[in-house]
């Protein structure tokens, strides 16, 4: 094989790659605040209300009980035990785990990066897109990053899942850790929610579990909302938005997201990311819908604020 088409096949296998990763950032980029700021990421069966939440109540001043240390697979069971007895951060991790982990590939952060820019200089931009943006604007690179942050803070050491996932068990643990008071479980439910119904046909043959999920769904992040745990508008925006199993709104989509931006968790998201979410959004809405979610977004914030559901 000649040396020009050695390399011109190096270029193509480090764009698909990255493409995958693009892809994977795409599902991970509606997350909560970057990894490193969260000391056990575990998740505590109710979280400390936003700080945009004037008068919130205080978090319970007892702590959980540390999770299991050790290899996944190793702690499942336990894990599984203790989310049986009611323990809701080992039902949440379950969950977590089971519905974000599958195929994920550890890569050091340095390769992950150095793979990043070379491509970019070997290949250029023009073939690796998301959306209308090339794969150097700095945006789309603040969602990537960001999002191999998210999987590796949750992922990293898990270990192989294959074969050992069932069907609709990551929402039965998340469901599980939500009935026990998670609100990060209530606000992460919807992306698990119809894992075990991926075509039409799957959905239209179980409609009426359908409607209830969706309902419990609406459930948990009225309550999660009313708890004063902000990422419930940002779900609510892609609830109604881009991935619409609330029933698409574009008004109420960038309301809630527009109500999101202007709190304490939203500052802690890379600005990229918030730009590449606000786009998404946006890309399709009229002048009209973009007027009316201004006023719609104040009484969604003030709602949130009071600790009530909008109305």
């Amino acid at each position: 094989m000649q040396a020009s088409t050695r390399k011109r096949g190096g270029a193509i296998l480090a764009a698909a790659s990255l493409l995958v990763a693009a892809g994977l950032a795409a599902g991970w980029m509606w997350g909560r605040e970057r990894p490193g700021a969260q000391a056990d990421r575990q998740g505590a069966p109710a979280q400390a209300p936003d700080a945009s939440a004037p008068g919130a109540a205080p978090t319970a001043s007892s702590s959980p009980r540390p999770l299991p240390a050790g290899r996944f697979q190793d702690i499942r069971g336990a894990l599984e035990v203790r989310a049986r007895a009611g323990d809701a951060q080992a039902a949440y991790r379950l969950g977590e785990v089971l519905g974000r982990c599958p195929g994920y590939e550890p890569m050091p952060g340095g390769a992950f990066t150095d793979l990043l820019a070379r491509t970019i200089a070997k290949s250029g931009t023009t073939m690796l897109r998301i959306g209308d943006r090339k794969l150097d604007d700095p945006d789309v690179l603040d969602m990537m990053l960001y999002a191999k942050d998210r999987a590796d803070a949750i992922c990293g050491g898990v270990g192989d899942l294959a074969g050992s996932v069932r069907k609709g068990e990551a929402r039965e643990w998340m469901e599980l850790a939500a009935e026990r008071g998670h609100t990060q479980a209530m606000v992460d439910y919807g992306n698990f929610a119809f894992e075990d119904l991926p075509s039409d046909g799957d959905l239209l043959d179980h409609a009426e579990e359908v409607a209830q999920r969706r309902e419990r769904a609406r459930g948990y992040l009225r309550r999660a909302f009313e708890a004063g745990d902000a990422d419930a508008m940002l779900a609510l925006a892609a609830a109604h938005g881009n991935k619409p199993y609330l029933g698409r709104d574009t008004t109420q989509s960038l309301a809630y997201f527009k109500a999101y931006r202007r709190t304490a968790a939203a500052r802690k998201l890379p600005r990229g990311v918030i730009n590449m979410i606000e786009q998404q959004l946006t890309q399709n809405a009229s002048a009209q819908e973009l007027r009316d979610s201004e006023q719609r977004s104040a009484q969604i914030l003030q709602a949130f604020q009071q600790r009530r559901a909008p109305r």
